[in-house]
């Protein structure tokens, strides 16, 4: 095709698309790109005269800034955007983005900025080529190679989907857009509703109305839940404060008080949900104070009665207040939610089905899971219809497909008697859209922190392999990286404090063990490993697993590991399956609140002896810093971590502290007064692993939260569900328990001590 046949087939679309409200895409890639990217943009102003304009790049990268004063020169009033900043505009809308990639191509981002086009819009991606020089693609390099298995699928469905107009080295190709679309977007007040009707006029769909009326769920006694999930440009975090603002005036008007906590990831990601409560207020002639931080993001909002304030995740378990709202929930994972739902009596969860910080199907299959068992009053809202574009629109359905955000695992049959395990070639994974769809479903379906990042590294990364068993399908996938025998210079570098690319556990095993042999041995770290949500509990991730390790040793492995962020569950089953804990980081992970774990299957007698080490070391500095370093650890946490760790150490008490315990266990010295002689106490029984009995999980949460970490006594009533008395009666027993076992000492112990037996 022509150019000047391009450009008039992009026109005709673009006034399409204005007039039926979806979006265009336009890819070039060419050595040349400037021209028809000036040209592409030119046509979109003589389209729409005022646009809102963003412009994605990297300000550091060697002439970005001359290529975005170029562009100025088309849209002088366009807002420039920071890849590694561009959480912060989720939420915001344009009619023209720009991502510059001649840098950078990552999936993350591409997945983020295109969302904000509203319909009628365009997307412009424009690169020199997608595959050479780019920093992200950069850091999957291994040994000096790298794959292009995932830029050539991207590319073919730019090519496959309507909606998109492609510029490269071969010519210029359009493919419009002329299906069925839904109507453009509009709200629909209820005919009965309890939140104020100005409120019911801000909503931009039927879904938002529905939503807000739902907040009502909220002015109701008891602990409730009420838990919004939509996929991304529904409008989910808008409504969310439009429903604070009506929470708000009802109370008012009943004469309550509202206390308010929002929490996310981080304040920006919780922006939109204070600008909206704001827009409610001013709409209802509610007065209030606004208070911002040092970046402009709404820190709080004030007024007569009511007060609603953004606070970090952790922080907001030692809070009280009425309501807390938990924005992109799935990115701070279930183990933040199971607290924050015990110590929080209303609690708003608003989480995204298909999103690039996380995949909240998976997510909320966790949490249906948890609020079950807890038998929680729940109320679930679902939001279906897109606000910034119309239902159907072609950009969406490239952007799914591109990213695999909606990719889904087949349903098993019946018949299991044969399973086989393989390991999948790159180009079976690429070439079959059922096959990928199936084994990263899989991966999806399980794990709730995917971001499109992930199908990247596993495509194009040389050490990355996949391995599976499938029967008619696949059942259960397993993501392999190749790590350690590195290099002296590497190693020096490690021990140093450097850092560098992939071989993750090698990495922190050098900085925190300091064994310089464990960077010459040869691991295979476990990126991630599921099975079929039909299928799980069955045995079937352990036999994969093992067939894994099986392979591994007999190509000469040395270990196998993996890493991930510190989830009781999921710690519980690499350790049922024979791996041990060697390392946690020293710090929360800052987006998902938890503590990092490393877990290491030894196989050479070298990895044994390694092994052996760096559990004492771990067993050591967990009990020596529980209480500070690792505080916010959940007790639960690091209760498996200290039981699977089998460590030995002989600690033994001195008679003074034998007498305290023995006051303790008569009542004449309260915990306070003792606390010292059952810490003690409580060391001695995690370091002994030679013992054949144990205490069941309950007391060894109370022993290691308060005990050794120093926890609230109301921290633990909420994290438990039991009442002070019962906690303290737990402690009692144990130390009963303990003293007797260890010292023969009991209630008619002799209570004082002689210097003669100093």
């Amino acid at each position: 095709m022509e150019k000047k046949e391009f450009i008039e087939k992009l026109r005709e679309s673009l006034d399409d698309g204005k007039k039926r409200y979806y979006r265009n895409l336009v890819y070039i890639e060419k050595e040349d790109y400037m021209q028809d990217l000036l040209d592409v943009l030119w046509l979109y102003k003589e389209v729409n005269q005022s646009p809102k304009v963003a412009y994605a790049f990297n300000p550091w990268a060697f002439r970005s800034k001359e290529r975005l004063e170029t562009v100025k020169g088309v849209f002088p009033d366009l807002e420039d955007v920071d890849y590694s900043s561009s959480e912060k505009y989720l939420g915001k809308t344009y009619d023209v983005v720009i991502l510059d990639l001649v840098d950078n191509f990552q999936p993350n981002y591409v997945g983020r900025l295109v969302d904000l086009v509203r319909g009628g819009g365009l997307a412009v991606l424009y690169t020199n080529n997608l595959e050479r020089d780019k920093f992200f693609k950069n850091s999957i390099i291994r040994e000096g190679k790298v794959e292009d298995y995932y830029e050539e699928r991207f590319k073919r469905k730019l090519m496959e989907h309507k909606g998109t107009f492609i510029a490269n080295e071969t010519g210029y190709f359009a493919n419009p857009f002329y299906g069925k679309l839904g109507e453009k977007p509009h709200g629909v007040v209820p005919k009965k509703i309890v939140m104020p009707v100005e409120l019911h006029n801000m909503a931009l769909s039927e879904d938002q109305n529905r939503v807000l009326e739902g907040f009502q769920y909220l002015l109701r006694g008891g602990k409730r839940v009420l838990a919004i999930t939509a996929s991304r440009g529904r409008g989910k975090s808008a409504v969310t404060g439009l429903g604070l603002a009506g929470v708000i005036y009802v109370n008012m008007k009943e004469g309550f008080k509202t206390y308010v906590a929002v929490t996310a990831p981080s304040i920006s990601s919780s922006s939109q949900i204070m600008e909206f409560l704001k827009l409610g207020l001013d709409a209802l002639k509610i007065e209030h104070k606004v208070k911002k931080s040092d970046i402009g993001a709404i820190r709080s909002i004030e007024g007569d009665g009511f007060k609603v304030y953004y606070e970090p995740p952790d922080a907001t378990l030692n809070d009280e207040g009425h309501i807390l709202v938990v924005d992109e929930a799935a990115s701070l994972g279930i183990n933040y939610i199971d607290v924050a739902t015990k110590v929080w009596k209303k609690v708003v969860l608003v989480t995204t089905v298909h999103g690039y910080e996380g995949s909240g199907r998976s997510f909320l299959k966790y949490l249906r899971n948890l609020l079950e068992k807890r038998k929680q009053n729940v109320k679930w809202l679902t939001m279906e219809k897109p606000l910034r574009y119309a239902e159907g629109d072609p950009i969406e359905s490239w952007l799914y497909d591109a990213l695999m955000l909606n990719a889904e695992p087949k349903k098993p049959t019946e018949d299991l008697t044969k399973m086989y395990y393989e390991t999948l070639s790159k180009e079976a994974l690429i070439s079959s859209d059922d096959v990928l769809s199936q084994v990263y479903g899989i991966l999806v379906s399980a794990h709730y922190r995917n971001n499109p990042d992930d199908l990247m590294i596993m495509l194009d990364g040389v050490h990355h392999h996949v391995k599976a068993i499938y029967s008619d399908s696949y059942l259960a996938v397993a993501q392999v990286s190749e790590e350690g025998n590195l290099p002296d210079p590497m190693i020096e570098l490690a021990l140093k404090g450097g850092t560098f690319d992939g071989d993750l556990i090698p990495d922190r095993m050098l900085k925190h063990l300091r064994v310089r042999e464990f960077g010459k041995l040869k691991g295979w770290r476990i990126v991630r490993i599921a099975v079929i949500p039909e299928l799980q509990n069955k045995g079937i991730g352990s036999k994969l697993l093992e067939m894994v390790v099986k392979e591994a040793e007999d190509k000469g492995v040395d270990w196998v590991g993996s890493a991930f962020m510190g989830d009781p569950y999921v710690l519980n089953f690499w350790t049922r399956n024979g791996f041990v804990p060697v390392h946690v980081s020293p710090k929360r992970n800052e987006k998902f609140g938890d503590y990092p774990v490393a877990v290491i299957k030894p196989i050479s007698e070298m990895a044994k002896k390694i092994t052996a080490i760096a559990q004492e070391v771990l067993k050591e500095r967990l009990l020596n810093t529980v209480f500070d370093v690792y505080y916010d650890m959940s007790p639960t946490l690091a209760r498996i971590l200290l039981d699977s760790i089998r460590a030995h150490r002989d600690i033994e008490l001195n008679k003074i502290y034998l007498a305290k315990l023995t006051a303790f266990l008569q009542g004449t010295s309260p915990y306070e007064s003792s606390a010292d002689a059952i810490h003690m106490l409580t060391l001695k029984y995690f370091w002994d692993a030679k013992r054949d009995w144990r205490f069941d999980e309950e007391e060894e949460i109370v022993l290691i939260g308060k005990v050794l970490q120093g926890k609230p006594w109301r921290y633990l009533s909420s994290t438990l569900g039991i009442n002070r008395t019962r906690i303290t009666e737990l402690i009692y027993s144990s130390v009963s328990t303990l003293s007797k076992r260890y010292y023969n000492l009991d209630v008619e112990s002799h209570v004082g001590v002689s210097i003669n037996e100093m």
